[in-house]
């Protein structure tokens, strides 16, 4: 991307990308029950579990935490190497920044957009009673809606889709990437270092991979440009900045 053509809105998936990992398998692991969610994610892998039974099985597990805790261990999650340079230079550019996930939940993203300073950011909404995780809200993000959301988010700002630019690591961005005028694919590969962690025989993980490499092929037909990297600075040249 020449620097004429710099885009005027970044917009980031969470998990994988602006995190070094997956919010709520950080969360489990703290818990003492990250097998049980890395289970689940493997399972949408490998089509035995589709997104909404994906989201009822994850909301069972994490109902009843308590809010101050779950603020404590949000306060402690991984920030990707180069996010905070990464997002600081974008805005230094006059670059409007934000995130969208279906993975990472409204009340994460509101502690996110403080510590990175973003400009907006979209996730699932939690509800929460007498102090406790209590079920999901509006607003539902899904794999479907992203682009459409993004579609608002740029509308508001006056700011024209072929001028947005996406940054994702799977395919739970197509939507964004079909929406925006220029894609990128963050191939950090932290959803295959956190299956790799479960307990399974050699064929199972081998099935796993494959499907995972099935996955990732179908995304970057939709990715302007792949970047096989763990540093978030990266995607600064292919950005023209």
């Amino acid at each position: 991307m020449s620097r004429k053509n710099v885009p005027k809105l970044v917009v980031f998936d969470c998990d994988g990308v602006l995190v070094d990992g997956y919010v709520s398998i950080f969360i489990a692991d703290k818990l003492g029950f990250g097998s049980k969610v890395r289970k689940i994610y493997a399972e949408v892998i490998d089509g035995k579990k589709n997104f909404d039974e994906a989201m009822a099985e994850l909301l069972k597990i994490f109902l009843g935490l308590e809010e101050p805790i779950a603020r404590e261990l949000m306060l402690q999650i991984p920030i990707m190497k180069g996010a905070r340079e990464t997002i600081k230079l974008l805005k230094d550019s006059g670059i409007i920044v934000g995130v969208i996930s279906i993975g990472a939940s409204q009340y994460f993203l509101d502690i996110l957009k403080e510590l990175l300073k973003l400009d907006f950011c979209v996730g699932t909404g939690i509800l929460i009673k007498d102090g406790r995780f209590a079920g999901i809200e509006f607003p539902i993000v899904d794999m479907e809606n992203k682009g459409k959301i993004l579609s608002e988010i740029a509308s508001n700002y006056r700011i024209p889709l072929f001028q947005c630019a996406a940054v994702g690591d799977d395919d739970s961005n197509i939507s964004l990437f079909k929406t925006v005028g220029y894609s990128i694919l963050f191939n950090s590969e932290c959803l295959e270092r956190e299956l790799n962690k479960l307990n399974m025989n050699f064929i199972d993980k081998l099935r796993l991979k494959i499907k995972i490499d099935l996955h990732k092929r179908h995304i970057k037909k939709y990715a302007d440009v792949i970047i096989n990297s763990r540093n978030l600075l990266d995607i600064l040249s292919v950005l023209g900045i």
